[in-house]
C-alpha cells in the first residue's frame, strides 16, 4: 500500500484522491491530510511517505516558510506534488532540489491529481531518473512541420525544461519518432502565439480510441521552457 501525505488546510484533496482510487485501485492508497508543516528532519527520515502533496499558500511570507522548510528538512529523495496558483521562480528553484516533482496549477480536477500520483510512483530504470520537474497543464497547441502540409491540433498535458507531452485524435499527417516539428502555443492575456522547435522522441496510442500521445524534446530547452512558463 502506498502512503500519501497531504499538507493542506482542508481535506478536499484527500477526498478527491480517495474517490478516484476506490474505482481504480481500492485499498492501494493510504491518504492522510495535515495542516501542520512543522515536522523536523528526523521525522521525515523515519516517516517519509511514498508521495508528499504540498498545497502552497498564497501568502508570500508563509510560502517563504514552506520553501525554507522544504530546503532544510525534506529529503531530496522525497517524491513531491506541488499544488499552486502560479509557478514562481522560487518554486522552480526549490523543485530542482528533488528527484521526482510534479507541479499542478489549481484548481485541479480529481483524475488529474490521481494520475499525477500514479506517475510519481513509477520507478525509473537505472540511468533514467527524471532530470527535470514537470508542470501538468491542459493547454491547446498546434503541431506543424516544415516537411508536410497541415497541422495537428492537440492538448499539451505536461511540460518540463527538456520537453513536453501532448495528446491528439486529429492528425493531418502522421508523426514518427525522430521527426522534427514546431509546437505553436498561445500564451498570455490577450493570447500571443509562440512557436518552438522540437523533436519527437516517442509515439504511443492511448486507451481512448483514436487518441495518440507524443513525447517531444525541445531543441533549445531553457529558452522554450522560460517562455512557456512566463504567462501560462
Amino acid at each position: 500500500m502506498k502512503k500519501v501525505l497531504i499538507i493542506s488546510p482542508s481535506s478536499d484533496e484527500q477526498k478527491m484522491i480517495e474517490e478516484v482510487a476506490q474505482h481504480h485501485n481500492p485499498g492501494g492508497l493510504s491518504v492522510e491530510t495535515t495542516a501542520s508543516f512543522g515536522q523536523d528532519s528526523d521525522w521525515w527520515l523515519v516517516n517519509m511517505p511514498d508521495a508528499l502533496i504540498v498545497c502552497l499558500p498564497d501568502d508570500d511570507l508563509l510560502q517563504g516558510y514552506y520553501f525554507t522548510k522544504l530546503r532544510r528538512d525534506i529529503p531530496r529523495t522525497q517524491p513531491i506534488i506541488f499544488l499552486c496558483k502560479t509557478i514562481s521562480a522560487a518554486l522552480m528553484q526549490i523543485s530542482m532540489n528533488f528527484g521526482k516533482v510534479r507541479m499542478i496549477k489549481t484548481p485541479v480536477e480529481e483524475f488529474s491529481l490521481y494520475r499525477a500520483l500514479i506517475d510519481l510512483f513509477r520507478e525509473f530504470e537505472p540511468g533514467q531518473q527524471q532530470s527535470h520537474p514537470r508542470y501538468l497543464t491542459d493547454q491547446s497547441v498546434e503541431i506543424l512541420s516544415d516537411f508536410r502540409d497541415g497541422k495537428i491540433v492537440a492538448r499539451m498535458k505536461n511540460l518540463s525544461m527538456s520537453g513536453a507531452y501532448f495528446e491528439s485524435a486529429q492528425r493531418d499527417f502522421e508523426l514518427v519518432t525522430g521527426d522534427f516539428v514546431k509546437m505553436s502555443v498561445g500564451i498570455g492575456q490577450p493570447p500571443k502565439q509562440y512557436v518552438f522547435d522540437a523533436k519527437v522522441v516517442w509515439v504511443k496510442p492511448q486507451q481512448t480510441p483514436g487518441v495518440v500521445g507524443y513525447g517531444i524534446t525541445f531543441i533549445d530547452k531553457e529558452e522554450v521552457y522560460n517562455n512557456l512558463l512566463k504567462n501560462i
